[in-house]
């Protein structure tokens, strides 16, 4: 796993209008916390953190360094724990929540699958279906990787991968559910199979107009003989 520095301002409290000005000079409000240790607001140079995300995705190891006014610089490892973005923008980031970490100590992360091959169900009109583009496995900072390869190019018509198919180290644990489909090659609904459907439907709609029919012309000769 990759490991990266990034450096950080210590902040005050702000209002929201104090915020917003932040992110108009592309000055990103964030927070460090966990481990025992108090909880720091912060500013991340805007630029600086998308090189990074870019760069080394968001399980990156950084080395956050904090600059506070009138203190020493100080250094702490992290990673990200949430990252909130514009709706619209989404190459605006907001706010992020980094988290302090030990080396030695496993952490619950994502990480991201990827898919390799074209699945052979597809020459004969399969559908290629993801159902999942991520696991969650436990394991030391250090050992977290980067992806998971997973080759679909023997998968047929009805096949299917489940994340137990994973082949992960010793020292890295899977916690996603082992039986959670993560990809898979669904049958095409044939064009012959959808007609005779809809026919069927037609002549029942219509029966039941000629049932409807014949019951109120009954009921109109029953009347006129009444009359």
């Amino acid at each position: 796993m990759e490991r990266m520095e990034l450096e950080a301002k210590a902040r005050p409290s702000m209002t929201k209008g104090g915020l917003r000005q932040l992110r108009n000079e592309d000055q990103v409000p964030a927070v460090v916390y966990g481990r025992g240790g108090d909880s720091t607001s912060l500013t991340v140079d805007g630029r600086t953190l998308r090189q990074v995300l870019t760069t080394g995705g968001s399980n990156v190891l950084l080395d956050l360094k904090v600059k506070s006014r009138g203190k020493k610089t100080l250094q702490e490892t992290v990673m990200f724990r949430d990252i909130q973005r514009d709706i619209l923008f989404q190459d605006r980031i907001l706010h992020v929540d980094f988290i302090r970490i030990s080396m030695t100590d496993k952490i619950e992360v994502s990480v991201h699958l990827n898919f390799v091959g074209e699945p052979a169900g597809l020459d004969e009109g399969g559908v290629l279906s993801m159902v999942t583009r991520e696991v969650d496995v436990k394991c030391l900072p250090g050992d977290i990787p980067e992806q998971f390869d997973v080759d679909i190019s023997e998968l047929n018509i009805g096949d299917s991968i489940a994340a137990d198919s994973l082949v992960l180290a010793d020292d890295i644990e899977l916690i996603t559910p082992p039986e959670t489909t993560l990809v898979q090659v669904l049958a095409p609904m044939a064009e012959e199979e959808l007609e005779p459907a809809v026919e069927e439907e037609l002549e029942e709609v219509e029966g039941e107009a000629v049932d409807e029919e014949g019951e109120e012309a009954a009921a109109a000769e029953e009347t006129e003989e009444e009359s």
